[in-house]
């Protein structure tokens, strides 16, 4: 497939490129990466490298996922995806980017996205502790179901368990109760 361009009332989402490496390397040097992403750790430029100019064209090729760059006036201030065999959304934000609604709004419009392509429910997950990444799922609708086994090893391939939700396209996009708060 052919990388779709989305866009929000704030946010245009396209596909990261190679001139995003040094945006991308800078925010994945945040010390909640290492506690809450399975990116590699320490990240380095040749790891944006490999990602934006390799993985994410072959994953878009063959289908596999959908990653997009989540800009506010042209500047790149996160990543979204969507992966299409487990049918998970994962996403990340620059540091001085959060809190101002932009990942539940970017999420909205994958969402809004994937859902006119099929209506198989889409699944998320964190790090258990993960309330950043929990409020965002809940904002855009997601339904919290607990904590169970992870749908991806950890970053030293180990199995873990996860804080999970879902959203079904017949699911209202209102915030649900019994999400954690902290």
């Amino acid at each position: 497939m052919k990388p779709v361009e989305l866009r929000t009332a704030r946010l245009v989402l396209d596909q990261p490129t190679m001139d995003d490496v040094d945006l991308v390397t800078g925010y994945c040097q945040d010390p909640l990466f290492e506690k809450y992403m399975v990116t590699p750790w320490p990240y380095q430029r040749s790891d944006a490298e490999q990602y934006l100019g390799t993985v994410i064209p072959i994953h878009w090729e063959d289908d596999s996922e959908y990653s997009w760059a989540l800009r506010l006036e042209g500047e790149l201030i996160g990543l979204i995806g969507f992966r299409t065999k487990v049918r998970d959304i994962g996403y990340w934000l620059g540091a001085p980017h959060r809190g101002r609604g932009y990942m539940p709004e970017a999420v909205s419009a994958v969402v809004d996205w994937v859902f006119a392509r099929d209506s198989a429910d889409i699944l998320w997950e964190c790090v258990p502790g993960n309330i950043s990444s929990a409020s965002v799922a809940r904002k855009a609708g997601f339904t919290f179901h607990g904590l169970g086994p992870a749908l991806y090893a950890t970053r030293g391939g180990e199995e873990t368990t996860a804080w999970r939700g879902s959203l079904a396209t017949t699911d209202s996009r209102e915030p649900k109760a019994g999400w954690p708060t902290e």
